[in-house]
């Protein structure tokens, strides 16, 4: 098995691990209030959505696992960085808007990091050819 095998396979791993603790951040957060009590899931549409965006950078570790920089300058690693990192944050507050419901705000930082995305992506596109 070679070593892009494996990181691959840690990747997905990694990967699968941040959108589980995405969908339920529960299973982590579950005694963080004031006197060890169970923390409430927020009222506020936002809020709620917000709590599990903190768990995209584990997902965007997990698409670096799998997808690492091509090439071998200090360009193509960062731009590999800023597109899973991107990446990452978004598929967390997909997750967030799907599961908690539709937030304005929320949705337009979703539209934002779409086009930050997208510019990254036709870059990154642009580097590798």
């Amino acid at each position: 098995m070679t070593m892009m095998m494996v990181l691959q396979i840690v990747g997905g791993f990694v990967l699968a691990a941040g959108v589980l603790l995405a969908a339920v951040p529960e299973l982590v957060n579950r005694f963080k209030g004031p006197n060890d009590t169970p923390l409430t899931v927020p009222k506020e549409t936002g809020d709620a959505i917000a709590r599990r965006i903190r768990w995209g950078w584990l997902i965007a570790v997990g698409y670096l696992l799998m997808y690492p920089p091509l090439g071998l300058g200090w360009l193509p690693v960062l731009v590999t960085l800023a597109v899973v990192s991107v990446a990452g944050i978004m598929t967390a507050r997909l997750m967030g808007l799907m599961l908690d419901g539709l937030d304005m705000r929320q949705l337009f930082r979703f539209a934002a990091e779409s086009l930050i995305l997208g510019g990254l992506w036709a870059w990154f596109v642009k580097l590798s050819a």
